[in-house]
């Protein structure tokens, strides 16, 4: 019985172990997956902008920096995450 017993808790800290590397890995795939749908999100809106404004190129500057900006910012957090 006691065999028994131990035998299951064994097995049990295995799957465990196992299970929470898979997790982590599962997070950082998750993580990259957001990070390449909003980076698209904004590269898509970006063009917009810059389509909007493109015969006023000041303005298209001033309008559309910042999604250049974020662009920017998840380009150094995808190479921090690597």
């Amino acid at each position: 019985m006691k065999q028994t017993i131990m035998l299951g808790l064994a097995v049990w800290c295995i799957f465990t172990v196992t299970g929470c590397h898979y997790y982590e890995e599962y997070r950082v795939l998750k993580s990259t997956a957001d990070l390449q749908d909003e980076r698209a999100e904004l590269l898509k809106v970006y063009r917009l902008c810059l389509t909007k404004y493109q015969d006023e190129p000041l303005k298209a500057k001033e309008m559309c920096g910042p999604y250049m900006q974020s662009l920017r910012e998840i380009e150094v957090r995808q190479q921090h995450g690597r």
